[in-house]
């Protein structure tokens, strides 16, 4: 198994243990702040939007992920941002606000604790063929069918969710061809979820 990864994606010939448990570190508080401030702001206008906007965790964790040194700590990273994001939101909304959905928090738990797939699947978008095309164009196409409203709505957040899908589509994909092909396939993968309405069976 590792060795079919390594042929998609090479791992750094030596590990910085003390980097990467400090980048972990950083992970989790970054996710403690992202959920505080994105609940605080939960009623100010585009702020508030934004923050609570599913496009923005998509691409926050997808850099995470990617920029992780190896699959492993793309597994570790990817859940302690959401976890440490989903703690701070909900306790805030529970202590400030005395409002806790259990529905909404029990299902981002779950999308939280399985979020280590979507980790080992970007982390390898910054690898070479195909297969990392593919990869890379899958975050990109949820946040493409998220926001394609955009074109007609003009919404902030939307365009927003545009936006990340274009850097994820510079950004993870190594060459110019490669990020063609990705562009591609991503355009593709959102139309597929737009028709299935997939978006709408996240808990949201």
């Amino acid at each position: 198994m590792m060795n079919k990864l390594k042929n998609i994606r090479e791992f750094p010939k030596t590990a910085n243990k003390k980097r990467e448990m400090l980048f972990t570190l950083l992970v989790i508080v970054f996710g403690l702040l992202f959920g505080f401030i994105a609940k605080a702001t939960d009623s100010v206008s585009i702020i508030g939007a934004v923050g609570t906007d599913l496009g923005v965790w998509v691409f926050i964790v997808s850099m995470i992920a990617a920029f992780s040194s190896r699959p492993l700590f793309a597994i570790i990273n990817t859940p302690a941002f959401l976890l440490s994001m989903l703690t701070s939101y909900y306790i805030y909304g529970q202590v400030v606000l005395s409002f806790f959905p259990e529905p909404y928090f029990m299902g981002w738990l779950v999308m939280a604790l399985i979020s280590p797939i979507g980790g080992i699947i970007v982390w390898l978008s910054r690898g070479k063929g195909i297969i990392a095309n593919i990869c890379a164009a899958m975050p990109a196409s949820i946040l493409l069918a998220c926001g394609y409203p955009a074109l007609y709505t003009r919404q902030p957040v939307l365009i927003l969710d545009l936006i990340f899908a274009a850097l994820l589509l510079m950004i993870l994909p190594k060459t110019w061809k490669e990020r063609a092909i990705a562009t591609g396939i991503a355009l593709i993968l959102a139309i597929i979820i737009v028709q299935l309405r997939l978006i709408s069976y996240l808990p949201w």
